[in-house]
């Protein structure tokens, strides 16, 4: 490692564990000071610590001497995973969450990443105490965090672009920034009784999949060019009268008047008003789980940017209503995917009355349609019959056809 330039060093440190990091100043002179010049610091479990106290003083040292240094530190991750501790991991996880994340705030970072990773992750988050303040940096431009408590308030960091969430539990209102660009949440708890509000005026791109709890309402994101929105097994959105059509008008069962409260005084949607200027779009549920966005198309929203538009299995209830719909609403649409991988039932293609939209054709600026599917089945052909009676030719319907190898597709034109 002689030959190795003297700037390359503390690159290399950088992809250590930080207490590995810390022991290559014994390897020479030249190694000496390398690590407090790393541009990244990656905290994680070590043999060596015998106890939570020691590892919790390594920590604050190390934050401490990179703070005081005069090499800018760019990136800090904390990834805990509790079967690496050899001592009871809750006391180390208390003191990372609750100092040691603002601490490495301090370093004017531009990265922090917090990765808890707990044996038995059930109500791991819902126990952890909430900090007695939000983050604060001027700095910091990208945060993922994991399995903790967040109350969403990102005002203190006003040149935040990239938030990233997994199985985190959200407490809050509303999520407050003013910079952020891209917000992912993934297998989230939203536990407020009232839904959490999202507007974010510089937000691009939108990746929200699989939480428990009620859906946010996705209020004014004016620049928004991409969304995935996927709902769970476990949404808050579910009609006890299995979505009947009462529910889906003006009236609801008393739990779905209970569930959505505030429809009377909006008087708009949850989810598309926000969505509304996406150009892709990307909405996903299975049959059993997609009430909202049902219910949420009865307000017909428009969307006069979207380009491409990816459906699955749900858009299939009402003689395919939500998808024409969609394509009437959506007048710059220029490819539509449905992807039909669920287990197949006939009452999902049912010939029920269309009641979201009037008689109409579908305009011509409809240019692709993409259908994904493992066979052309009774569901496949119904959809094919439907779209070519509200003017759909066949020569725009393409089908592309897994079997049961993977690897193996196929794509036909029905021209």
């Amino acid at each position: 490692m002689d030959g190795l330039l003297d700037e390359l060093l503390p690159v290399i440190v950088s992809f250590l564990p930080a207490h590995d990091a810390v022991r290559t100043c014994v390897l020479a002179k030249r190694w000496r000071h390398v690590w407090t010049s790393a541009p990244a610091i990656r905290i994680t479990a070590v043999k060596g610590f015998r106890s939570a106290d020691q590892f919790n003083r390594f920590v604050d040292r190390l934050l401490l001497q990179r703070r005081q240094g005069l090499c800018p530190l760019e990136s800090c991750e904390f990834n805990m995973v509790e079967s690496d501790f050899e001592f009871d991991w809750s006391l180390s996880v208390e003191h990372v969450y609750l100092y040691s994340l603002h601490s490495a705030l301090q370093c004017n970072l531009q990265s922090l990443s917090c990765h808890f990773m707990p044996t038995d992750p059930t109500d791991f988050a819902e126990d952890l105490q909430e900090p007695a303040a939000p983050f604060l940096s001027n700095h910091i431009q990208r945060l993922q965090l994991s399995f903790i408590r967040s109350s969403l308030d990102f005002s203190g960091c006003p040149r935040l672009l990239d938030l990233q969430m997994h199985e985190c539990v959200i407490l809050a209102d509303s999520i407050v920034s003013n910079s952020l660009q891209y917000l992912s949440m993934s297998c989230c708890k939203l536990y407020m009784r009232h839904r959490t509000s999202i507007s974010l005026p510089h937000l691009v791109r939108l990746d929200f999949t699989d939480c428990f709890g009620k859906m946010p309402l996705f209020e004014s994101l004016p620049s928004l060019e991409k969304a995935l929105v996927r709902i769970g097994e476990f949404t808050g959105d579910e009609c006890d009268g299995s979505g009947s059509a009462c529910c889906l008008n003006e009236n609801p069962c008393w739990e779905c008047r209970f569930a959505f409260e505030f429809d009377a005084d909006r008087g708009r949607s949850y989810l598309f008003q926000g969505l509304s200027r996406a150009s892709h779009l990307e909405l996903s549920a299975s049959y059993d789980h997609a009430f909202i966005f049902q219910r949420d198309l009865k307000w017909r929203p428009k969307f006069p940017m979207l380009k491409t538009l990816v459906l699955d299995d749900w858009c299939l209830d009402a003689d395919l209503s939500a998808v024409i719909l969609f394509i009437q609403q959506s007048p710059n649409l220029e490819k539509l995917t449905l992807e039909l991988f669920e287990e197949f039932d006939s009452s999902m293609v049912s010939e029920g009355s269309n009641h979201l939209l009037p008689g109409a054709s579908v305009p011509d600026h409809l240019k692709m349609v993409e259908i994904k599917c493992e066979t052309v089945d009774v569901r496949v052909n119904k959809v094919l019959k439907i779209l070519n009676t509200y003017g759909v030719s066949l020569d725009r319907i393409y089908i592309r056809q897994t079997d049961t190898n993977p690897g193996l597709q196929r794509t036909s034109n029905l021209k």
